[in-house]
């Protein structure tokens, strides 16, 4: 089935994935470090002081993220959800008002729970348990709103914060999230879906619900000797994927882009300055960042249906490994943009492939609770990116010194989730 025909077919689950996936960018690191400055200078932090209250706070949004997250495989969708919303708003409102670092930290938690910890949850799980056949394509087309937020929020939020201030941005945004959640979702989940994933002849997880039980009959006399049907995959529990040694190999992969993201987007415009960039040449960067991010989503779904996401896994950081690479020998201008569309490349190809990868390896009967566990551990890993970026900043260590670290440790990550492809399960045994 075309993208084409697929997205006609489920187009009201797929817009919710999108709407979600766009909503979580208010929670990105990305869109705090438009408030960075405003923050250092009210209330008075240094670079390495705010890592370490960013960390905190990331920490304690990880500490929250298992029995949260595992929360989707019990809950009704359509109420999770509104929750979900609801502490996003609530958190942006008491963000315009916060006048001590308490309330501060109170807030931009709800915000970043809400957006970076469960948005993303909420949309991703959904798509993989709710398709097989064509998981590759729901993952890709749900996770449009992410370069989509991407491409839109620096700039309009910039611009925002410069014509009404911070506090004032932060209402409007709490507005907007309401506003929008409630005019769309309703009508995007009018038929909530089951936790069933469909059947790998069905073209679309409405398929099942629009075919009565006379059109789903045989209408040809079987074969004399039908070929057998496969088991489906074993879905294991989160404890058992916990005992798995090839869990532990492919992580690092997984949280490799996370954790860098983290550090070079949080301190972004002490790295535009060190290459004599401006702030807004960077924001205007997203857009490249975002537009290679959507062409890289939308190509490694069917790349994923075809192949397997295990087989594409290992190699989604290369991208990513030459951006720092190009990052860290040139100083145009044009090399920025150039940085951040590698940057958005891996990012586009990660994030469908991490999701696919495990719902093939684990099965998606628990997948709302293995994905908490990832979220989990991919908040608490980035957790430790500002604190050790902005400490080592403070320190007096150059940029291309962090550009190394991030290099080397993208070619180690890789080397290891070579464990998990069809060379890999010869090689190690599956």
């Amino acid at each position: 089935m075309t993208f084409l025909a697929f997205f006609k077919a489920n187009y009201r689950l797929l817009l919710f994935g999108v709407l979600l996936t766009f909503f979580a960018g208010f929670g990105q690191t990305f869109m705090f470090s438009l408030f960075l400055p405003a923050w250092q200078s009210e209330f008075g932090l240094t670079s390495g002081t705010f890592g370490t209250f960013y960390s905190l706070v990331t920490l304690t949004s990880a500490l929250l993220l298992p029995y949260v997250g595992g929360l989707l495989d019990r809950v009704p969708l359509k109420k999770y959800t509104f929750v979900v919303l609801a502490v996003m708003a609530a958190s942006a409102v008491l963000l315009s008002f916060a006048h001590s670092l308490v309330f501060l930290f109170v807030a931009i938690l709800g915000v970043r729970h809400a957006g970076q910890g469960l948005m993303g949850h909420i949309s991703q799980t959904t798509m993989a348990r709710c398709f097989d056949a064509a998981r590759g394509k729901a993952l890709s087309i749900s996770s449009l709103g992410f370069p989509l937020g991407e491409a839109v929020l620096p700039v309009s939020v910039a611009l925002l914060i410069g014509a009404i201030g911070w506090r004032s941005s932060w209402l409007l945004i709490a507005g907007f999230v309401l506003l929008l959640s409630a005019l769309l979702i309703p009508v995007l989940l009018r038929d909530e879906p089951s936790a069933t994933p469909q059947p790998s002849a069905a073209g679309s997880a409405d398929a099942a619900a629009d075919t009565g039980p006379e059109s789903r009959q045989e209408t040809h006399p079987p074969k004399e000797n039908p070929a057998p049907v496969p088991d489906a995959p074993r879905s294991w529990t989160r404890a058992e994927m916990l005992r798995d040694a090839r869990f532990y190999f492919v992580n690092p992969a997984g949280l490799a882009s996370p954790i860098l993201l983290t550090g070079f987007f949080l301190y972004q415009l002490p790295l535009a300055e060190s290459k004599g960039w401006s702030m807004e040449w960077m924001a205007t960067c997203f857009i490249g960042f975002a537009a290679a991010k959507t062409a890289l989503s939308l190509g490694v779904g069917p790349v994923i249906d075809r192949f397997s996401a295990r087989s594409v896994y290992p190699f989604m950081l290369i991208p990513m490994l030459l951006g720092f690479v190009v990052l860290l020998w040139g100083s145009h201008p044009v090399t920025a943009l150039i940085y951040m569309m590698l940057l958005g490349a891996t990012e586009g190809i990660s994030g469908n492939t991490k999701t696919a990868m495990f719902a093939e390896i684990y099965g998606v009967k628990h997948l709302g609770a293995i994905r908490a566990t990832l979220v989990t551990l991919m908040v608490f890993s980035t957790a430790s990116a500002p604190v050790l970026f902005g400490n080592l900043l403070d320190a007096g260590l150059a940029f291309s010194g962090l550009i190394w670290g991030a290099v080397v440790f993208l070619l180690l990550s890789m080397v290891l989730a070579l464990r998990i492809t069809p060379w890999g399960e010869r090689v190690w045994g599956s």
